[in-house]
């Protein structure tokens, strides 16, 4: 489903938001998406005890002579294999986690991948980036501190909830409402003439 949001004509249009941006003001803009923020290994644990029960219950009340042997290892592996099995379902993963606990994963891993990918290096510390989670569902702006210091927390906080609301409708419509950030990230910290290009502006795709 990941390749689904960034297809062909969502790329096109992420990359025309870079540069719409990048054109009038002196943000520096880097795109990340990830597969997820976190393993959620306790939903693969709870649905695996929950398997693990109920075919312990099944052969313990059903009309049919089970060995002991199998008694006592089947309801686990079966267990097993459907923890296993948890994690190509991440909508499971999402639904069995909390959307508080989801939110916290989301921007620690957005504040880590902020400082990995150099985000923080540009020289008037005018970096932001824009860090989409796939399992999550979710998106998390994190901007340096000279974007900060005329763009409150609260706004940040805002317009990463709009982009997370626009992910349902692809990725291209997530690219169109970063571009319409532009006329206030313009008057945040306005493009001077000398001003280049200092971070990479292809979609950062890296695994957790």
């Amino acid at each position: 489903m990941s390749a689904q949001f960034l297809d062909e004509d969502a790329r096109k249009a992420f990359k025309s938001a870079i540069e719409t941006i990048e054109a009038s003001s002196g943000v520096e803009v880097v795109v990340a998406m990830r597969q997820r923020s976190s393993t959620y290994f306790h939903a693969n644990l709870a649905v695996g005890a929950i398997v693990a029960f109920a075919g312990l219950a099944a052969m313990l009340f059903v009309d049919y002579p089970f060995s002991l042997s199998a008694i006592l290892f089947d309801p686990f592996l079966v267990g097993a294999g459907a923890a296993g099995l948890v994690h190509w379902i991440p909508q499971l993963k999402r639904w069995l986690t909390r959307p508080s606990t989801r939110r916290r994963h989301v921007r620690t891993a957005a504040r880590a991948t902020f400082v990995e990918r150099g985000v923080h290096n540009t020289r008037d510390r005018s970096g932001l980036l824009v860090y989409i989670s796939w399992l999550e569902q979710e998106i998390e702006l994190v901007a340096d501190s000279g974007i900060e210091a005329a763009w409150t927390l609260d706004e940040v906080d805002a317009a990463s909830r709009e982009l997370t609301r626009t992910m349902r409708d692809g990725g291209a419509a997530v690219a169109k409402a970063l571009a319409s950030l532009a006329p206030k990230l313009a008057l945040t910290i306005p493009r001077r003439e000398l001003d280049v290009n200092e971070l990479p502006d292809a979609i950062d795709e890296a695994s957790p």
